[in-house]
């Protein structure tokens, strides 16, 4: 994975002001959803359903970071490096993390499928990871 600078340069994250009201609604967003499909029985049929409505929770979450942080993200990639910067998650979260968005981009733009077992895995992770994120983001709202 590249730096948060090279993001930066590349235009792909812009510095922007944070904004509060935006990060909440992201939050409560990345909620909702989460919580919506997590109550489903998981099948084969909506598997692949199941898996991106849970990584674009994990996204918006962890978007909302950035923008607390006066960023603005048009890099999944970036915002999943951003993480690093609070030493929360392990080096090997990040990666699956990453390895969940070329499933879910391979899916998305390519028409790979996506198993069960993968949308197993990404739910385990929603929800071992999420308190470890909205604890950051929580330290973030208290400090600004």
């Amino acid at each position: 994975m590249k730096d948060f600078n090279y993001y930066i340069k590349q235009g792909d994250v812009r510095k922007t002001t944070r904004d509060l009201s935006l990060a909440e609604s992201l939050i409560k967003r990345s909620n909702e959803n989460a919580s919506y499909v997590l109550k489903l029985e998981l099948t084969n049929e909506g598997a692949s359903i199941v898996f991106k409505t849970i990584y674009d929770s994990l996204r918006e979450a962890v978007d909302a970071i950035l923008i607390l942080e006066g960023y603005k993200s048009y890099s999944h990639q970036a915002s999943i490096i951003f993480l690093k910067k609070f030493n929360e998650l392990s080096e090997e979260d990040l990666n699956k993390l990453d390895n969940f968005r070329i499933k879910r981009n391979n899916s998305l733009y390519y028409g790979k499928s996506i198993t069960l077992d993968e949308t197993k895995e990404i739910a385990g992770f929603y929800k071992n990871k999420i308190g470890i994120i909205l604890r950051i983001i929580n330290n973030l709202k208290r400090v600004k």
